[in-house]
């Protein structure tokens, strides 16, 4: 086995960060691919780090809150292309609450699920961000799923002031 010395160990390591580097400008989703990739056979081939390693983030997330600010956020940005501070401004539009019901956190007292339209980026792990309609709680965010279902079908005539008005209503706002 061949022993490599500090300055090629740098040497090594300067190389490959230009690589990476170099893979993610030039080719950025079948780099982000390849990652997945090689980290799933990794932790396939290797358990016990993939469960140590779910227990440390759970510990994080559950015992620091700007940990926990920082997931959500990442989340937020990542997925569905929307800032903290676009989070914040839809949130206030909002009077500080669901769009449909008046319920000011998501499930398990988390925040609002971003909402978005299924028919825009369908399939896609990450949204445009364009197609983000509002801020719903997770009850809401389950029925009105159910309800895009119920239109595609036919057409519905709810009854004014009831929560299926407000959703159509929702609906045909951010078509």
């Amino acid at each position: 086995m061949r022993v490599l010395t500090e300055a090629q160990k740098e040497a090594s390591t300067l190389r490959v960060d230009a690589w990476r580097a170099k893979q993610l400008e030039e080719r950025p989703e079948e780099y982000r691919k390849h990652n997945a990739e090689r980290a799933k056979a990794y932790y396939h081939e290797n358990p016990e780090l993939a469960a140590k390693q779910q227990e440390n983030f759970k510990r994080s997330y559950d015992e620091n809150p700007s940990f926990r600010a920082k997931v959500i956020r990442s989340a937020s940005t990542g997925r569905y292309r929307m800032t903290p501070t676009e989070y914040d401004s839809k949130l206030a539009e909002q009077g500080g609450h669901c769009a449909l019901c008046p319920s000011t956190d998501g499930d398990a007292g988390r925040r609002l699920h971003i909402d978005h339209s299924h028919e825009c980026c369908d399939g896609k792990a990450r949204t445009c961000g364009k197609c983000n309609r509002g801020l719903l709680c997770g009850k809401c965010n389950r029925r009105l799923e159910k309800v895009e279902y119920v239109l595609k079908q036919g057409t519905v005539v709810p009854l004014a002031g009831t929560w299926l008005y407000r959703a159509v209503k929702y609906l045909e706002d951010s078509a």
